[in-house]
């Protein structure tokens, strides 16, 4: 069986289990991928890359900033990297799981091999204090903090619905001040991808919407938004795009001989093969 579909077998029988038993045994599952903390430490270290060149070229400046994070994953990487490399304030994270861990927080701490950021206990985690961590709280109900500078999400949006993300940014519209700024990266490729090479990035554009929830599920679950989509959400609810790019895949790789086997659905018909593929999308918004 392909590995792809192994992984769906087995994503359904955890969904299929009682909603507490079905994210502990999730959980110990993913645990056996946080051994190499050191490779998830260069992914996010390139993921900050791309954020300061975003904020350089426009002139952001974030020493003494508050800053939210909208989804804050397994580890408290990214804040890491604020806080060292741009001086902030603290850095306000929002998750609609629980996914932290003592152990994990010791870990990458440790690895920064800084001694200035003591760890307290905060709502039940040893954190550095600049951190403020609120886990199972979807941000569209949450009480935000006041005097946000920057909003940011790292390769969280493409595992957010539609509606939601309509819902997420019409609330920040509303409540962030013209002086904020919005950035996101947003990995929309079919991530069973990364982990079986028989696949193309593209594979999960074949199929209908109905046909492709009864392959995710609540544990893989990703909307399969394309670029002008994203868009079209932003500026619906108000946005100025003051930065967008994105790659862009050439006729003669592999990807997109790849993508060219493959029969899109005509839900995508409506796109140019560029937005199509348009991979890797960072964007920054702003308020007019």
């Amino acid at each position: 069986m392909p590995s792809h579909k192994a992984k769906t077998l087995f994503f359904k029988l955890l969904a299929m289990m009682p909603n507490k038993l079905g994210y502990f045994i999730y959980h110990k599952i993913q645990e056996k991928s946080f051994k190499n903390i050191e490779s998830r430490i260069t992914a996010n270290q390139n993921s900050y890359t791309v954020l300061k060149k975003i904020l350089r070229k426009n002139n952001i400046e974030l020493i003494d900033a508050n800053l939210v994070e909208i989804g804050s994953g397994w580890f408290p990487i990214m804040p890491y990297f604020f806080k060292i490399n741009e001086k902030v304030d603290t850095i306000f994270t929002f998750d609609i799981n629980k996914h932290y861990s003592n152990k994990r927080i010791r870990a990458v701490h440790d690895s920064f091999g800084i001694t200035d950021y003591d760890l307290f206990i905060s709502n039940g985690f040893r954190l550095p204090s600049f951190i403020k961590y609120f886990p199972k709280q979807n941000i569209i109900n949450a009480k935000l903090p006041k005097n946000i500078k920057l909003y940011y999400s790292r390769f969280v949006l493409e595992h957010v619905e539609p509606n939601d993300i309509e819902k997420i940014h019409k609330k920040l519209f509303k409540e962030m001040s013209s002086k904020s700024a919005i950035i996101h990266l947003i990995s929309p490729s079919d991530h069973r991808a990364y982990s079986d090479s028989s696949l193309s990035y593209y594979d999960f554009l074949k199929y209908s919407k109905a046909e492709w929830n009864r392959i995710q599920t609540k544990f893989d679950y990703h909307n399969r938004l394309r670029l002008p989509q994203y868009l079209e959400i932003f500026t619906k609810v108000g946005f100025k795009i003051a930065f967008l790019e994105y790659d862009k895949v050439q006729t003669d790789s592999h990807k997109y001989k790849e993508f060219k086997k493959l029969t899109i659905h005509q839900d995508y018909k409506q796109f140019s093969e560029e937005e199509i593929l348009a991979g890797s999308i960072n964007i920054l918004l702003l308020k007019p």
